[in-house]
């Protein structure tokens, strides 16, 4: 009765693993980075991996781009992306030249539709680059002014009482 069990659980078993490493499985994209926090002129280190059902990647012509498309204007930049970990995650260098809201997303991911894409979700806001802080100038050089005013009054003073007093003979 024992290796009649195993046999009906080795039957029921293979076909799922087989199923799991089916090459015609959906390829899903895992961003491992999102451009949080950029600001105009920065760049981000984009990172995604491929998944393709439980069992990896299949797809070893892949070549993915990132797509970053200004809502306000339309203008469009393609970034090709190189192999980080082969065989399915990958990185490249993204910059985003000025402020405003961004659509990021990839292509040529997925070998049998080259046209589909996948984003990193919600437009991305890219801020200005904050003005450099001015107004009344650096205070520590002023500082440096006054403590030598002070220890200057104070041996000065120091030394005039000294020479007023009169010894004791």
């Amino acid at each position: 009765m024992r290796p009649f069990v195993l046999a009906l659980l080795a039957l029921l078993l293979v076909p799922v693993s087989a199923a799991g490493k089916e090459p015609d499985a959906p390829v899903r994209v895992l961003w491992n980075s999102t451009p949080d926090g950029v600001q105009a002129g920065g760049s981000w280190d984009a990172r995604l991996s491929l998944l393709q059902g439980p069992g990896g990647f299949y797809g070893r012509r892949a070549r993915p781009v990132i797509v970053v498309t200004e809502l306000a204007t339309g203008a469009e930049e393609r970034v090709p992306m190189a192999v980080d970990v082969s065989p399915n995650t990958f990185k490249a260098k993204v910059r985003f030249p000025g402020a405003g809201r961004y659509e990021v997303a990839v292509a040529g991911f997925d070998p049998r539709d080259p046209e589909r894409f996948a984003d990193v979700g919600r437009p991305v806001r890219v801020e200005p680059v904050p003005p450099a802080a001015s107004g009344g100038g650096e205070w520590w050089p002023w500082a440096v002014v006054v403590v030598g005013a002070a220890g200057v009054a104070l041996l000065g003073g120091g030394w005039s009482i000294q020479r007023v007093r009169p010894s004791a003979r």
